[in-house]
């Protein structure tokens, strides 16, 4: 056998022959030669003979040393003693004194070795013996092997694993056949048992309006779908990442420019001036609402940020010391009344919310009398650790069960915080479990007559993660009970406004909100459903959450046309149906909730009967109810 000399310096070559290696029991030792002492040896002696380097080959042999190691321990030891000449009696001393000083140095393993030639090669071990024999036979004792297989005790079974278990950690291992094979899937206890044993099924969570009498169920009736301005919510794909920063910056701008003519004209302000002049009288100002550095937004850290027409662009810092109440977010965009003594700071002495926009205009097409009944799922409808989908199945047996005229069902239905998709756990592509969720509702709903509109979710892993998002695509013909919407999307539902988003609004605000509220209204989650209102938006927040992809080139279609008569926001927060500005706010909850059920919402909507902004409002009946 030959390999390269492992006690090279640092790595690099020597000039020597590649040696010869014997094996000495467990440990393997290059060959000591005389010519390879007396190199060494005439550095430091100039009269040696061939006695002197025989009895030094013995002492690294019986030392661990090689050539060069022990001609340093001999100068190490001339040193100590002045005067000493090379002899037997002082390489006696040398050898009995000196040398067993030194702890022996063991020879380095081949196999221990990252980087070395035999690191891949040399590990034969007790546990390739056992395996080796497990499939090979037992040696026995004249060198031949037995006939059959050896039986393996359980106490060996174990032993083998523990063993292949350390031997994965081990380099030697990279390039053994267990390393190309797949590795074993993990074993995942379902959760299905855990849903099934709830005891709180159909349990009522939430009413709102008039319940009393209310018939949840019967016949299904015609309803007509059909988006609000077809321009805005487009039913097309589009390219994303093509956006550019004067493109981006110009919609900021637009959206400061729109607020502020409507606060204008709702407070009959006469005039904004630019913030960045100082002001000794009460001036009106506008802008949006930001932070002064990377961070949540406190009290001390707000700043406003003025369009190009008025401020140039600019931002100023605010003291908010003098209000009384406040509620503030990024990316709000106000209007506030307030001194600039030194054109640095504004003194703000109140603070004019933004105005919703008017209900929309409405002519009914329905029959008088006839109540449209909706049903309102979100995702995910599996838990979180299995892709079983039983609260999907137990959602379409209600939907069996009550036969609703109309059923939102809003994405992610193949959630991303799933454990085996987040570990690549499937057994299936992320498209084939969408496509087999698609077909048991379509399966299920289609011979009810029922109205299914699909609105996706940014969660969803296999489809296009981008704000606004396009509806989903599905690989068979899209059934006639189907209407693929967008996130978000702004729909007409027999005559009634439905404003639907699927992205986490209401979380992402109120994770970067400052408020300070002493009177009125202490509702946190109302007050959230308000701030998108006012802003006329389904996503105000500026900058966005980080999980949230915005092209602000097709922004626009976030903007909402007009105030629904419903806004349906699903959210991790708590849920809720509340009114806000003459809107029905709902957010359902998820559906599914870690390895538990979680909550669904229905309503029953008398559709109006006359031209005008009629308040819907108040003739809608809603409940929460838990899965």
């Amino acid at each position: 056998m030959r390999i390269i000399n492992p006690y090279l310096t640092n790595g690099k070559e020597n000039t020597r022959e590649i040696q010869d290696v014997k094996i000495f029991g467990e440990c393997k030792m290059p060959t000591i030669s005389n010519e390879a002492l007396r190199e060494e040896f005439e550095l430091f002696e100039s009269d040696i003979n061939e006695d002197f380097l025989t009895k030094l080959r013995e002492m690294c042999l019986q030392f661990h040393q090689t050539e060069a190691e022990i001609a340093q321990e001999w100068v190490a030891f001339k040193s100590s003693k002045p005067g000493i000449q090379m002899s037997f009696t002082t390489l006696e001393k040398f050898e009995k004194e000196w040398l067993p000083r030194k702890k022996p140095r063991p020879v380095k393993q081949e196999a221990k070795s990252s980087t070395g030639v035999g690191a891949f090669s040399n590990r034969i071990g007790d546990e390739e013996v056992d395996l080796l024999t497990m499939y090979t036979g037992t040696p026995t004792s004249d060198g031949s092997k037995s006939a059959g297989k050896r039986q393996i005790t359980p106490e060996e079974k174990n032993l083998i694993r523990k063993r292949l278990a350390v031997s994965e950690k081990n380099p030697a291992m990279i390039f053994s056949p267990n390393s190309f094979s797949p590795a074993p899937k993990r074993t995942v206890t379902p959760s299905s048992n855990k849903f099934l044993s709830r005891t709180s099924a159909g349990e009522v969570l939430v009413n709102f309006g008039a319940t009393n009498g209310v018939a949840w169920g019967g016949a299904v009736q015609e309803c007509t779908l059909a988006p609000y301005r077809p321009s805005q919510d487009s039913t097309k794909q589009y390219r994303y990442m093509f956006q550019k920063l004067s493109e981006k910056a110009q919609v900021l701008d637009d959206q400061i420019e729109e607020m502020t003519s409507f606060l204008c004209e709702k407070y009959h302000i006469e005039e904004f001036v630019n913030f960045t002049l100082p002001a000794q009288d009460v001036v009106h100002i506008s802008g949006r609402v930001a932070c002064d550095s990377i961070g949540k937004l406190n009290s001390q850290s707000v700043v406003l940020e003025g369009s190009r027409q008025l401020s140039q662009g600019r931002q100023i810092a605010v003291d908010l010391s003098e209000l009384t109440e406040y509620a503030l977010f990024p990316g709000q965009v106000i209007a506030a009344e307030g001194v600039n003594i030194t054109g640095k700071k504004l003194l703000l002495k109140k603070v004019f919310q933004g105005v919703p926009l008017p209900l929309p205009q409405t002519i009914t097409k329905s029959e008088p009398g006839i109540n449209v009944r909706v049903l309102i799922a979100a995702g995910p409808y599996s838990a979180v650790d299995d892709l079983e989908y039983q609260p999907l199945v137990e959602l379409l047996d209600i939907i069996e069960r009550d036969t609703p005229d109309v059923c939102i069902l809003m994405g992610p239905f193949v959630d991303s915080k799933n454990t085996l998709i987040e570990n690549s756990n499937t057994q299936k592509t992320y498209k084939d479990l969408f496509n087999e969720c698609m077909d048991t509702i379509a399966d299920r709903t289609s011979r009810l007559n029922c109205k299914v509109i699909l609105v996706p979710s940014l969660r969803d892993v296999h489809h296009h993660p981008v704000y606004p998002q396009g509806p989903y695509s599905l690989s068979k013909t899209i059934p006639q009970n189907f209407y693929l919407a967008t996130d978000p999307c702004t729909m007409v539902i027999n005559n009634i406004v439905f404003g639907l988003t699927s992205t986490d609004v209401l979380f992402h605000i109120g994770a970067e909100e400052v408020a300070l509220i002493k009177t009125g209204n202490t509702d946190r989650l109302e007050r959230l459903v308000r701030h998108m209102l006012q802003q006329h938006s389904y996503y105000p927040l500026y900058p966005p959450a980080e999980d949230v992809n915005a092209d602000y080139e097709h922004f626009e279609s976030v903007t909402m046309p007009v105030t629904p008569h419903v806004l349906i926001t699903p959210s991790d927060l708590r849920y809720f149906i509340k009114e806000s500005h003459e809107c029905c706010c709902i957010n359902p909850g998820r559906l599914a909730k870690g390895q538990v059920g979680g909550t669904y919402a229905r309503l029953v909507l008398q559709p109006p009967t006359s031209t005008g902004n009629t308040s819907v409002v108040s003739t809608i009946a809603g409940q929460i109810l838990r899965i």
